[in-house]
């Protein structure tokens, strides 16, 4: 894209504010794992604007950097689960504005009733979506030895922890929720 992603305008409102208007009062906490500290900057700035505009502040924002720059998505993982209150925490990518409440609330009754380390979204075709997922913190250290094997991606711990699998028609049969941002002509 060329750009920040989370900071572009969709709509008349940076994409980030789409995910969170939507994870309003259906999480308790938001935690917004940034590359550096020059992101949680421009982040900071766009989240105090979106508070000042708010009646109230639930659920708090919380703006955390990655335990080392440039590692990839599953350092990303591991610097978001080292920093909830949660026993677990449902990951999604910034750029997925049209996240549904229903894909929340669904994914929040489904680990209820399954106990996993992990619940991951599967097309019919099997491909998956790991940063639409659900992830308990049990995960950490696991996470921590998949990254000292020197693996990057999300998709490598599967290999190491239970995950649940859950189609996509399940979790959201519109499927809007897994639609991301990706190129300029994406935000028309």
């Amino acid at each position: 894209m060329g750009q920040d992603k989370g900071l572009m305008i969709l709509e008349d409102k940076p994409v980030l504010i789409h995910l969170i208007e939507t994870l309003d009062n259906l999480v308790d906490e938001i935690i917004l794992v940034l590359r550096d500290k020059k992101q949680a900057r421009s982040y900071q700035n766009l989240i105090n604007n979106y508070q000042n505009l708010q009646k109230d502040h639930y659920p708090q924002i919380q703006l955390v950097t990655d335990l080392e720059k440039d590692q990839g998505p599953l350092l990303g993982l591991l610097t978001g689960l080292s920093h909830i209150k949660a026993e677990g925490a449902l990951v999604l990518p910034c750029d997925s504005p049209f996240v549904s409440g229903y894909f929340i609330k669904k994914t929040f009754q489904i680990i209820e009733e399954e106990k996993v380390m992990a619940m991951v979204p599967q097309w019919p075709d099997g491909s998956l979506e790991p940063l639409h997922g659900y992830y308990h913190k049990k995960c950490i250290p696991i996470i921590e030895d998949v990254l000292n094997r020197g693996l990057r991606d999300v998709k490598s711990l599967f290999n190491y922890i239970d995950v649940e699998y859950i189609a996509v028609d399940i979790l959201d049969p519109e499927k809007t929720s897994f639609r991301n941002l990706n190129r300029p002509q994406d935000l028309k």
